[in-house]
């Protein structure tokens, strides 16, 4: 079965609500999954693609517009095979699950570009309206039989998409409505043209039209690029021995994560919940992000497995913090989760070997509440703030699988703050100054945690030579904020504080309060601080440390 095959059935209805996941097609390109593929080749084809990967990434860094995409490089590329399988592991990325749900592959032509925002049509791949994907199809074979054999994909997080403030992301949002512009899956280039009428009514919805256009075209040329550059890697191979080295890149994944990951997790149940303190909306309270996991064993009909029940999960809350997960089978958060196993690998240089690219999925099965629950919410529930949610899941599963390892895991993984600035700079321009800063990680088993990282890779604070020279502040010092790690044998690792004099007003969207538990007795760490405010001299910021953990002599509990 095919994408173009399954796309007319599977479609969502028109109310945007859905419940039965689309059916895509999981399984390997050749008949023998790659095992005779030339183990070289295998090796020559995966640097291949990282380098193609990268090639993209660069070209969208060094020729965008917005200090989101060029200089905090809040964007992901990715390449995909043509069964919509994640052949690279660096980083995480989108789905293109939507665009073959939309445009049957046959009917694909070369220099196509398709794009999409819309969270409740994008098969849980987008999270918020300001990420935006643009998708590219990779042509190969001979001049009379040229077919799609993959896909070059790249999203980031945009200024400004429109809705009720700058920056489209309304923390007091009650509606998908209020959040932005959204588009569905649309064809944005057809055979190398630009469709000139869509990007006039995205501009036209932004504050920011300019940088708007520029950060897609440069993502829409860099796409294009990549896909030539992956083109020329099957005209020089072909098609059967590049797509025999692609289910042999994704098996070897697979039996990676059987043998070093999924084997260090005894059989067994266990459960780990957290909370997001408030969704914006109403009076603060606990929204409960819970999951069961449970361990098969080889006697499973089933086979061996992690079953992540997320039964006890929240209601739906009001407002923004709702993230989308059951779509396809919960896919994308499936990769999303998977790097917080990599933890159990034997040492941290291994752990920095292992790829997450499709070849986790099989070993992980996804059990969603029903709908109405806040990684199943009903459209139009607004998302615009489900990075709290989502990176709080990064924490519960690694207390889950902690509980399940006696301890051998860090504390809570979280390590994200937003800062956002508005106004007219002192020539009368509009700016919209958006940065996201890195926190420290949570403290090990065996060592302190690391100082100011970042969740998405690669990403980082704004320079602040560039913030000076481009927005109406100065950044008076930038520095580790002292002890915020939380006391313990082995500290979390410390966040930054940044001190910034204000000449316009300013919001901080902050989110960690008085749930905070170290991991073994470990202390929590400091939190946050949210500073609101005009013309206010040297205050600070504070993007909050880490729990601590420290080694204990006893069983886990």
């Amino acid at each position: 079965m095919t994408p173009a095959t399954t796309a007319a059935t599977d479609r969502p209805a028109d109310t945007g609500s859905r419940r039965a996941p689309t059916a895509f097609p999981f399984g390997p390109l050749t008949d023998d999954a790659g095992a005779s593929a030339d183990p070289v080749l295998v090796e020559i084809v995966q640097g291949s693609l990282t380098s193609v990967e990268s090639e993209v990434e660069t070209a969208i860094a060094r020729t965008s517009r917005s200090p989101m995409i060029r200089d905090a490089h809040d964007f992901r590329a990715g390449i995909h095979d043509r069964r919509l399988r994640k052949l690279t592991g660096r980083s995480y990325s989108a789905l293109v699950h939507p665009i073959a749900r939309e445009f049957p592959l046959d009917q694909m032509r070369e220099g196509d570009v398709f794009f999409h925002n819309d969270v409740y049509r994008s098969e849980g791949g987008i999270g918020h309206l300001p990420d935006l994907c643009v998708t590219v199809p990779v042509f190969a074979g001979p001049a009379e039989d040229r077919r799609v054999v993959a896909f070059v994909q790249a999203f980031g997080h945009h200024d400004d998409i429109g809705g009720a403030v700058p920056g489209s992301m309304p923390s007091n949002a009650t509606s998908v409505f209020e959040e932005g512009l959204m588009v569905p899956p649309i064809r944005l280039w057809d055979a190398g043209v630009p469709n000139r009428a869509a990007l006039a009514i995205m501009t036209r919805n932004s504050r920011m039209p300019d940088s708007l256009a520029a950060d897609l075209d440069a993502e829409c040329s860099a796409c294009l690029m990549g896909a030539r550059r992956l083109g020329e890697l099957f005209d020089r191979y072909g098609i059967d021995t590049v797509e025999s080295c692609f289910d042999a890149i994704i098996s070897r994944t697979t039996e990676t994560y059987r043998r070093e990951i999924l084997g260090r997790i005894p059989v067994g149940t266990w459960t780990w919940e957290d909370y997001a303190e408030h969704d914006g909306v109403d009076e603060p309270r606990l929204h409960a992000q819970r999951i069961t996991l449970t361990r098969t064993g080889p006697d499973d009909p089933d086979g061996e497995r992690l079953i992540l029940d997320f039964a006890g999960t929240s209601p739906q809350a009001k407002g923004p913090i709702n993230h989308c997960g059951d779509y396809s089978d919960g896919v994308f958060l499936k990769k999303w989760l998977a790097p917080i196993l990599r933890n159990l690998a034997d040492s941290p240089e291994r752990m920095a070997e292992l790829d997450v690219n499709e070849g986790v999925v099989p070993l992980i099965e996804m059990r969603f509440p029903p709908p109405g629950t806040l990684l199943t919410p009903v459209f139009p529930a607004p998302t615009n703030a489900r990075t709290f949610v989502i990176l709080r899941l990064l924490g519960v599963l690694a207390g889950v699988v902690a509980k399940a390892v006696d301890g051998r895991m860090p504390a809570d993984q979280e390590t994200i703050r937003y800062t956002g600035v508005y106004g007219e700079d002192l020539e009368g321009r509009p700016y919209l100054m958006r940065e996201v800063l890195g926190g420290g990680s949570g403290g090990r088993y065996y060592a302190d945690g690391e100082d100011t990282i970042h969740v998405v890779p690669d990403s980082r604070n704004l320079p602040t030579e560039f913030t000076e020279a481009r927005f109406p502040f100065r950044v008076e010092s930038l520095s580790l904020a002292t002890d915020s790690g939380g006391a313990g044998e082995f500290r979390g690792g410390l966040g930054y504080e940044k001190h910034v004099r204000m000449h316009q007003g300013c919001a901080l969207h902050v989110d960690r309060g008085p749930v905070d538990p170290g991991l073994l007795g470990g202390r929590r760490r400091e939190g946050g601080a949210a500073v609101r405010g005009r013309d206010r001299p040297g205050r600070a910021a504070r993007a909050g440390g880490r729990r601590a953990g420290r080694r204990r002599a006893g069983p886990g509990r």
